[in-house]
């Protein structure tokens, strides 16, 4: 069984920490509020002790931002992309591919939907589609609370950790392919990445600690001493090798961190898609006008770029994406001047004061 109870970040917890936050520029937060500074608006922090409400104002125009939440959104459309089963449900209906999977409801919770309740869904489609599985909460983002599952026991134990904190568990058979993360804003890409397993080269010389570092500069020591005991690729390292990051790896062999979960707040790195072909943005358009949202992050799986996008896999859609971790891998200038073309659809959407 690999599990990931509470996976590391390799950016700032916007959400769960809002004053480190706000101390940290390359937050969804303060790339935001450098946004509007350059783009001439006042900024006035609301509530100093967080760091978490801000107003922008300028030209007679204001508006209020709560943490990085998008805005340009209405809270409808948002709440839907945050329901990861419906958003799923929603998508499928105009014949866009989705996991294949089912709902676990904790049970309690409703009086009504036996059939969706308890352990039972899941165990259906183990005995299916057989494992490994993911389990995965209803709601949340940055890969929190994702699991990949190999037997009934582990299954259980995963669904019951996320009804802990959520009432709804999702269980999904692994989509194969390539992760491919697309941003639109009004149906323009702004931004688009493939992520990556992250592969370390040994040459003889630099230790574990040293190649981690040099490949990604979001690897900072102080990450590695706090975080890679939690992060479940590093432990199957360890386990499988019995190394750690003293190890110095011999020239010519490859440690790589693969796993059926690839988010650039775990151990993975991402290869910047530029231009985004076509055919990809219009799908990616496709969807946002399905989910009546002007600002989103999409999710794919795909076999590769040059594929058809109908064979794609549609994982999530995030109704409030955040570049915070391309900012921290060295291209802040870049995130701050697509966070100035978010600013600028804010404020043409705010009234007069």
């Amino acid at each position: 069984m690999t599990r990931a109870v509470d996976p590391p970040r390799l950016g700032p917890e916007i959400d769960a920490s809002p004053r480190r936050a706000a101390r940290d520029r390359c937050s969804a937060v303060e790339l935001r509020l450098e946004a509007a500074r350059r783009r001439g608006c006042t900024v006035t922090d609301l509530d100093p002790e967080t760091g978490f409400l801000h107003e922008l104002r300028r030209d007679g125009r204001a508006r209020v931002l709560m943490g990085a939440l998008s805005p340009l959104n209405d809270a409808a459309a948002s709440r839907l992309a945050g329901d990861k089963f419906h958003t799923a449900t929603t998508l499928a209906t105009i014949g866009l591919r989705v996991p294949e999977g089912v709902r676990c409801l904790r049970p309690g919770r409703f009086v009504d939907f036996e059939a969706h309740t308890g352990h039972a869904p899941a165990l259906d489609l183990a005995a299916r589609r057989g494992f490994p599985l993911v389990v995965k909460p209803n709601a949340g983002s940055r890969g929190r609370g994702v699991q990949r599952v190999e037997d009934a026991a582990a299954l259980r134990a995963a669904i019951d950790e996320i009804w802990a904190d959520d009432y709804l568990a999702l269980v999904q058979v692994p989509a194969p392919g390539m992760d491919l993360r697309v941003d639109l804003l009004d149906g323009r890409c702004i931004f688009a990445y493939a992520r990556r397993p992250l592969e370390l080269a040994g040459d003889g010389r630099r230790t574990l600690e040293q190649l981690l570092q040099a490949a990604d500069p979001r690897l900072t020591p102080a990450w590695c001493a706090a975080m890679l005991p939690h992060e479940p690729q590093w432990q199957r390292l360890v386990e499988r090798e019995g190394v750690g990051l003293p190890w110095v790896p011999p020239a010519g062999h490859v440690v790589r961190f693969d796993g059926i979960i690839l988010n650039l707040n775990r151990l993975c790195t991402f290869e910047i898609v530029e231009p985004l072909p076509g055919p990809w943005l219009e799908v990616g358009q496709r969807i946002g006008r399905r989910m009546a949202l002007r600002h989103l992050g999409i999710d794919f799986k795909v076999p590769s770029l040059a594929a058809d996008p109908s064979e794609a896999v549609i994982i999530e859609v995030n109704a409030s994406p955040s570049l915070s971790n391309m900012a921290l891998a060295g291209n802040y200038e870049r995130v701050v001047g697509i966070e100035e073309q978010i600013v600028e659809s804010i404020l043409a959407d705010a009234p007069a004061s």
